[in-house]
């Protein structure tokens, strides 16, 4: 079905509702557009209002969370500057310069006195994991047990110990990363760590790392949201925090961050879901907090909002259909009342009224329903008087027919007359000419039988043969079943007579008639084996048969043949008609087709017979 179709049945569906249906629909849709135009630009102007305040929210604690890092870093950078300041821990660290082959452990009093230093350090800091001090000789001095940490680690190659140096005495950052020094090799630390130089020899003395726990970062993002996802990177987009390898940020948001501007927030996919992003890098630190929450967590109020636009909508949809049903009740009212005095008219009541006290469009129809009903009364009662008119005149025009009874009944007294006296071809003569005269007079049918125009056609051909002698002869060939159809009155005695005078009157023939059905029609055929015409008088013929005006012709005249044609298709259509032919001394043929019906005007339906 298209679009058109589509179109036009639902318009034919909308204009055949009642209407009261129309007017609750009406009242619906209006409500409708209105709530949602209104909810639509609440819900635009929540959604952005609310996306901004998430985006300077988001944005204040990034940085805010990146300052108390920094902060806490700083409190690191100055612990790693401590042992500078303690003589015995250089002296400690200047004694264990040198790989020795076979090299026992440090002695118990170095370590328990580096034990107390690396102690006093780390006092009331649940968040650091360990302080270590590492000797240029791999020996490791910590605060953590044996049990945990190595006491001489010889593989000083490690990329993070390289990194330490390279920073040749600056404080660094160390991303995760699995220290040699721990037992449990496949732990990961986050470490703050400087080189250890000799103040007054700038000489390397060793190394400081504070590692740290992953608490801290917990702290430290408190105020977060619970369905928010953060990542802390070093200035290298290194990983920090979360120290989960499945919850890593994936490399194509650290390249949009690159990318974008400082503070930046922006749109981004991850795992098919849609996040807000804002990244803050530390000016001081150069570590970078991203934070993604989830746009569904944004706007979860603009959502709650968008339900409660919904519901007030068909809240409103349903109370402006109550108030529909209300308000419409007296105009639906005036209008019931109106079709229901029309359906009294259509069954005849002339007397019914309609009593509408509104003065609005709907009383005026009430006002012009009265003044119709009030027409029709009265033009029923004209009509009512002219058909007695009517009858009157049919009284006058039965007296006034008199005249051709006396007629009848002279040619009566004429016939009983020549009967009498012997002469039968008088009597013969004045019987089919009274038949002729009653078939032709009588005016109180339009339509008659086959059979009674053949009997017409009799009588006529009987008065000829009078006139013309034996040079006339008729014949015919009628099939039995079609002479109850009924025909045109006066159709084949005009083909007869044109026959009789145009065709063989001079030198005499024959006229054959014939009759059958045919594809569901009536043929009648009327031939003479007379003088026939020429191919251009034939053409003539044809064309004032069929020509839109007829023409006028000076040898056919009364009733002639484009008369008969058109009368035909008057009566029942283009379809049906008469058709000629002929030649120069063969004859002339006309074909007549007519529909098969009977006398109760129904159309007859049967098999073809020829």
């Amino acid at each position: 079905m298209n679009y058109t179709k589509l179109k036009r049945m639902v318009k034919r569906k909308l204009l055949s509702l009642p209407y009261r249906s129309k007017l609750i629909l009406v009242f619906s849709l209006l409500i409708l557009l209105t709530a949602t135009i209104l909810g639509s630009i609440t819900y635009y102007q929540f959604a952005k209002s609310s996306q901004l305040r998430t985006k300077e929210y988001q944005l204040q604690l990034a940085d805010q969370m990146n300052r108390n890092l920094n902060r806490y870093i700083k409190e690191m950078q100055i612990i790693s500057l401590s042992p500078l300041y303690d003589q015995d821990v250089l002296n400690t660290l200047k004694n264990h310069q040198v790989m020795k082959e076979g090299a026992s452990l440090p002695p118990a009093s170095e370590r328990v006195k580096i034990w107390r230093y690396i102690s006093s350090l780390i006092h009331m800091r649940d968040e650091i994991k360990g302080i270590h001090i590492l000797a240029n000789d791999g020996t490791v001095f910590s605060n953590l047990d044996s049990n945990t940490v190595l006491l001489k680690v010889f593989d000083n190659k490690s990329e993070w110990i390289k990194e330490i140096r390279q920073a040749d005495g600056g404080w660094i950052i160390l991303p995760l990363h699995q220290p040699n020094y721990y037992i449990n090799r496949k732990e990961n630390v986050f470490s703050v760590a400087r080189l250890i130089r000799d103040p007054a020899t700038q000489k390397s003395l060793g190394i400081i790392k504070i590692d740290l726990k992953q608490e801290l970062f917990k702290e430290i993002l408190s105020n977060t949201q619970a369905n928010s996802f953060i990542y802390i990177v070093d200035k290298h987009n290194r990983s920090i925090y979360p120290n989960n390898t499945r919850k890593m940020i994936p490399d194509s948001l650290l390249l949009q961050i690159d990318k974008g501007k400082r503070d930046n927030y922006t749109k981004t996919i991850m795992d098919g879901q849609s996040y807000m992003m804002v990244a803050n890098t530390s000016s001081y630190s150069g570590i970078k907090i991203i934070m993604l929450t989830p746009r569904s967590e944004i706007f979860s109020e603009v959502n709650h909002l968008q339900k409660v636009l919904v519901l007030v909508v068909l809240l409103g949809m349903i109370i402006s259909s109550l108030l529909g049903v209300i308000l419409s009740k007296p105009l639906v009212g005036s209008i019931h009342k109106l079709r229901t005095s029309m359906r009294e008219v259509e069954k005849g009541n002339l007397s019914q009224r309609v009593q509408i006290e509104s003065g609005d469009e709907i009383g005026e129809l009430g006002k012009g329903f009265n003044h119709m009903v009030n027409e029709i009364d009265r033009l029923v009662t004209e009509v009512y008087k002219t058909n007695l008119r009517e009858k009157e005149a049919e009284i006058r025009a039965l007296q006034s027919q008199l005249n051709p009874h006396f007629l009848y009944n002279t040619l009566e007294s004429i016939n009983m007359l020549a009967i009498t006296q012997g002469s039968l071809d008088v009597s013969d003569m004045v019987s089919s000419l009274g038949k002729l005269m009653r078939y032709t007079i009588d005016h109180s049918s339009k339509l008659v039988t086959l059979g009674e125009e053949i009997s017409f056609i009799h009588s006529y051909v009987m008065i000829q043969k009078v006139r013309i002698g034996e040079k006339l002869q008729y014949r015919e060939e009628i099939d039995p079943s079609i002479l109850d159809i009924s025909i045109p009155k006066l159709i084949l005695q005009p083909l007869v007579e044109n026959a009789i005078i145009h065709g063989i009157s001079a030198q005499g023939g024959t006229i054959f008639i014939r009759g059958y059905r045919k594809e569901q029609k009536l043929t009648l055929i009327v031939s003479d084996n007379g003088q026939g015409v020429s191919s251009k008088k034939l053409k003539e013929l044809y064309e004032s048969i069929h020509s839109p005006v007829p023409i006028a012709s000076k040898k056919y005249h009364g009733i002639a043949l484009p008369n008969i044609h058109e009368r035909i298709q008057l009566l029942y259509g283009r379809q049906y008609g008469i058709e000629i032919q002929s030649e120069v001394n063969k004859g002339f043929t006309i074909q007549v087709v007519l529909p098969l019906i009977n006398e109760g005007g129904k159309k007859v339906e049967g098999s073809t017979s020829h």
